[in-house]
């Protein structure tokens, strides 16, 4: 059976002796890893300095200077994604309401704090905040698959198009070099005809070369294009061409 996670928490609250209580019992019944900011600022501070990160931020609504929800408000101008838990106190459901707004979780009242419920809580938004990458994740790939068919096929339209006018180039090459040399043949002493079919030779052998060399750079591009690092089918393209570059008529 798979051990839980240990999670990491900063905890930001401005009073000693709750952040003693709360921080024992996550640590030694519930093996969370706790971190503790006195402040606000301190918190920010944390967030902007560690570098392992946290799994989840439990912010005090109310302290001096930077509040809980200034500590919010930070976070989504400057991008921070740790997902956040409210303590509120009673009567505070607008502070509550205002914090969800800003991208909290959850809050938890602070005088009815359980440490079991608080564990709950932390585990649940962890968890929720797992399942939403992950879901933004799946939506971004399902979008990429997507948008990449959709150039693919371009691609293969632009390439299916080209192809036949390379294969018809190329083909009256061979035959305007296979004609020009019988005909050239006969006007030509021996000595020089000897010189000329070698010429022809490497002539035909470079135009096959470079019908490898484009047949070849569409292949690639195509794989390219369409993101696929299919390094088997590259190396055939590779091992394709030099057979046919090297080939000897």
């Amino acid at each position: 059976m798979a051990q839980p996670i240990r999670l990491r928490i900063l905890l930001v609250d401005d009073e000693p002796s709750y952040v003693k209580v709360v921080a024992l019992g996550l640590r030694e019944e519930y093996g969370m890893e706790v971190v503790v900011a006195s402040s606000g600022q301190e918190g920010i501070d944390l967030l902007l300095s560690e570098k392992d990160g946290f799994d989840v931020v439990v912010l005090d609504y109310r302290m001096p200077g930077v509040t809980g929800l200034d500590v919010l408000r930070w976070m989504n101008r400057s991008g921070i994604e740790t997902p956040a838990l409210m303590l509120t106190a009673a009567g505070s459901e607008t502070i509550a309401v205002e914090s969800m707004k800003l991208g909290a979780y959850d809050y938890c009242r602070k005088e009815e704090t359980d440490i079991q419920h608080l564990a709950n809580l932390i585990r649940a938004t962890h968890e929720r905040h797992q399942f939403r990458v992950t879901s933004v994740m799946e939506e971004e790939r399902t979008r990429e698959i997507t948008l990449n068919k959709e150039a693919t096929d371009k691609v293969n339209d632009v390439i299916n198009a080209i192809t036949p006018a390379l294969n018809s180039a190329f083909a009256n090459i061979a035959v305007d070099l296979e004609v020009e040399r019988d005909q050239l043949f006969g006007a030509l002493p021996p000595g020089d005809q000897s010189r000329l079919r070698q010429l022809f030779l490497n002539m035909q052998k470079e135009v096959l070369r470079i019908e490898a060399g484009v047949r070849g750079l569409l292949a690639l591009y195509k794989l390219l294009y369409a993101r696929y690092p299919e390094s088997k089918e590259i190396e055939r393209i590779g091992k394709e061409f030099e057979e046919r570059a090297n080939s000897e008529l």
